[in-house]
Parts: structure tokens; sequence; C-alpha cells
């Protein structure tokens, strides 16, 4: 499944509202802090909003700047105490619930990340992002039919949101409506045409469906996109298989072997070696 923090350093507010000289000293701070943020330069990004905070203890945009430094840090649980402070100090922190939400599904938190995304549905119910990740939260607590649910409510917003295509086609894979998934697979491809699970998931259910032709199709593609893809070369190699194209299987199968797909080696022992 898909998942990413979102909502790159967020200016405060009174940045495009007011003068800059009208600005607090912790919020230049915080927008210098961002400057350097934004160039990659983390540890003095967070040293800004560390200031910033020295400075005005209640200004909720550092305690939301410094939380996703330490994201982007690989420091999740400190990121997440970050923005629990910045929605104590404001309430309607969009960002800041949003943000945490994705946090708490990187530490396997899914309940807690529900709660998260609830609050920024209720504050801005035409989020898709919400709708969608909440709906991810939930298939990962096998909530399925709740999840179809968020994955309708965000597509309604922006029919184009081809990661929520591609979700709902994975409930319906685990729900066994095998042609729902095909068809939610097309959708996803129609309106994102670059993304090899795309393909390489609608190839497997014609694979099950024994449409050997029409999953070598979808392989082809899928490698074309990413020809790191391993264990494709060898889904690949067994529909050649049963298309009685022996060598074209073999040669597959041998090739997802190279790439590290030790799987595939079965195969090659039962129905590649000539016999002695």
């Amino acid at each position: 499944m898909r998942s990413l923090l979102v909502m790159l350093f967020s200016v405060v507010i009174v940045a495009t509202a007011y003068p800059k000289e009208k600005l607090t000293k912790s919020e230049k701070l915080v927008i210098k802090g961002i400057e350097k943020g934004q160039k990659g330069e983390l540890d003095n990004a967070m040293l800004l909003f560390e200031e910033a905070i020295i400075e005005d203890s209640t200004n909720a945009s550092a305690y939301f700047n410094r939380a996703y430094a330490k994201n982007l840090n690989d420091d999740v649980k400190g990121s997440i105490k970050d923005f629990t402070k910045a929605v104590e100090l404001d309430s309607t922190y969009v960002n800041a619930y949003f943000n945490r939400a994705l946090a708490y599904q990187d530490e396997r938190d899914n309940r807690a990340a529900i709660e998260d995304f609830t609050m920024v549905i209720k504050l801005d119910s035409l989020n898709p992002e919400a709708y969608y990740y909440r709906g991810v939260a939930k298939y990962f607590l096998l909530e399925f039919d709740s999840a179809l649910v968020d994955f309708d409510s965000a597509l309604k917003i922006d029919s184009t949101y081809a990661d929520a295509y591609y979700n709902k086609a994975l409930v319906m894979t685990q729900k066994g409506e095998l042609d729902t998934a095909v068809m939610l697979y097309t959708m996803a491809i129609a309106a994102y045409p670059y993304d090899a699970d795309y393909y390489n998931n609608r190839g497997n259910i014609k694979y099950v469906q024994k449409n050997y032709k029409g999953a070598v199709g979808d392989y082809n593609r899928a490698l074309y996109l990413n020809p790191d893809l391993a264990k494709t070369y060898s889904n690949r190699g067994n529909a050649y298989y049963f298309m009685k194209d022996r060598i074209g299987a073999c040669e597959n199968w041998n090739y997802a072997i190279e790439l590290g797909y030790t799987n595939a080696q079965q195969m090659v022992d039962l129905f590649c070696k000539k016999p002695r």
C-alpha cells in the first residue's frame, strides 16, 4: 500500500497575511527554518524551529515543522509528540492531524490514524486524501466494506484518484470479486498509466482467470515501467508455460533468479533442465 508524508514544511499563516516586519521573532525563525528545510538542510532547520519554540512556546507552526523534520529524520515517535503539541495549541490545524495520522500509520497504529483522518474530514470534508488514507488504515484492519466507503468518497471528490481505484481493486480481490478488480485496475491505469503495480496486479488476476495472453500483456507493460520486478518475470514465465511457450517460460524464470527471486528455481528444475 502507498504511504507518504505530505504537506511540505508549512509556512505560518501570518507570513502571507501580513508584511514581514509585522511577524514575531518566532515566526521569522520558522520561516528561516522552512527555507533551510526546503534546501534539504534538516539539521539547521531543526535548530531554527527549536529556537522558534524557545522564543514562543505557543507557536503551533514551529512544532508542526519540527515534527515534519523529525519524521524526515526517521524519528517518527518524536514527530508524533510535536504534531500532538501543534494540535493542542491549534485544534483546527488540519495539516498537523493529517501528518500525525500518517506517522501513526508508520507506527502501525491504524486506530489512532483513523481518529486523526476523521478529524481532518470534519475540518475539511472535501479532502480526498483524508478519505483515501483512512480507507488504507481500515484495509490494514481488514475492515474491507468500510474501507470501500472511504475509497468511494475519495473518488467522488476526485474521479482521477488512481490510487483509490487501485486500493478498491485490492479490496475486491480480497473479496473474490475478480472481474470487478480487473475493471478497477483498468480505471486506475486510465487515470495514471505509469505505475507498474497497476499492470502487474491486473496481470496476476488475469493469470488466475486463465487469461494468459492478457496476463503477459500486462506483465510486459509492468516490466517496461519497472524492469527490476523479479517476481513479475517469474509470473510471466508461468503464463508463457501455460501458453506452451517453454523457451519463453524458462528465459523468464532464469532471469527472475538472476534478479534474486529464488522461488523460480523450482520451475527451472522441473521444466527447463534437459533429462540425462
